[in-house]
């Protein structure tokens, strides 16, 4: 049976209130009087009651953290970056994936806040469901996007800046002289970005767009990348190829190197994240990295500030908070490297 506040009102004699304010650390009491009642508490294994807590200011102490997938290990670090964030602050973390779907996005959603969560941190599918996060910011539940802040609807967004990162990977492939250069797009969330910074490099450096080098993967994994080479050199011999995701660009990768293409001396690869696999792979890849050490940080300060606030959510404007990413620069597209941190 647990012990509760009565338990130590009879031990020590002094009244429930008295009991209750000590142990929140009131200055109401006195330091001798909160002492001899934290000393029984602590003789009596007493835990606080963290359900009643939350019932009465109405908070859970948990945190909905919504990714698209798991298998990407740029999504699962960053949950694991913002759980111990959460932890820091005596937090828990409640975690749903979409899969990529609309209908499983507006459900995980509809879920958490079944559960009364605090807030929400999440990967959005696309924007299908963004009237759906403006209606519950606007009944004052947080839900701050890690993505998509670049559309008008008012809500809550720290992301990062793709059209920037993929301006950054093709001037660079055309600094180093690349006039052909492909771009394995996924599709998903963010590739309107990326094809926006990949079109506005192209024109800086005075090359023509070409539709018929836009390739699109039939998936998000390292087979649709080495399909989608297949693909592009059953047509074409680029001498350059960026990648929205690395998964694609090591896809690529590995097809060039199996079927005689030298990389980077008869194609270069760029690809999207920096993930591990980047900078062990047969030739390391040079990438645009996702920060994820700003984006946990900078996600989780804003929504402890709306968490904070004593102003409703509806009555505050949103903030987004724009994150602009690096390239990191390997072997595999031939320029001269910088020191890597391996």
């Amino acid at each position: 049976m647990y012990t509760r506040q009565k338990d130590i009102a009879k031990k020590t004699g002094f009244s429930i209130n008295t009991i209750s304010l000590a142990l929140r650390g009131s200055s109401r009491i006195s330091e001798e009087t909160r002492n001899i009642i934290n000393q029984v508490a602590e003789e009596l294994n007493y835990i606080p009651n963290d359900v009643a807590v939350s019932l009465v200011k109405r908070k859970t102490k948990t945190i909905g953290v919504i990714l698209t997938e798991v298998a990407n290990p740029i999504l699962t670090y960053t949950a694991q970056q913002i759980e111990q964030c959460l932890a820091a602050k005596g937090y828990t973390m409640v975690l749903m994936t979409t899969r990529h779907n609309q209908a499983n996005e507006a459900k995980a959603l509809d879920l958490l806040i079944a559960r009364r969560v605090d807030g929400i941190l999440m990967y959005p599918v696309m924007p299908w469901n963004l009237d759906k996060i403006v209606s519950l910011r606007k009944t004052n539940h947080p839900v701050i996007l890690l993505g998509f802040g670049e559309y008008s609807s008012p809500v809550d967004a720290v992301y990062v800046d793709k059209a920037k990162g993929a301006f950054k990977a093709v001037e660079h492939l055309a600094r180093l002289g690349h006039k052909e250069i492909v771009f394995i797009n996924d599709g998903a969330a963010g590739a309107s970005e990326k094809l926006k910074g990949y079109k506005a490099a192209l024109e800086e450096w005075g090359l023509r767009y070409e539709p018929e080098l836009i390739i699109k993967p039939n998936g998000f994994g390292y087979e649709n990348g080495y399909n989608a080479a297949a693909r592009i050199f059953e047509k074409k011999r680029p001498t350059a190829i960026f990648a929205s995701m690395d998964y694609l660009a090591l896809g690529a990768l590995r097809w060039c190197i199996k079927n005689g293409l030298d990389v980077p001396g008869d194609v270069a690869i760029v690809g999207s994240d920096d993930i591990e696999a980047a900078r062990f792979s047969e030739v390391p890849l040079t990438t645009v990295n996702y920060p994820v050490g700003k984006v946990t940080l900078q996600a989780t300060d804003l929504l402890f500030k709306l968490l904070s606030s004593n102003s409703k959510l509806d009555s505050i404007e949103p903030q987004k908070i724009i994150i602009e990413p690096n390239l990191v620069i390997r072997e595999s597209c031939g320029a001269k490297m910088k020191k890597d941190s391996l």
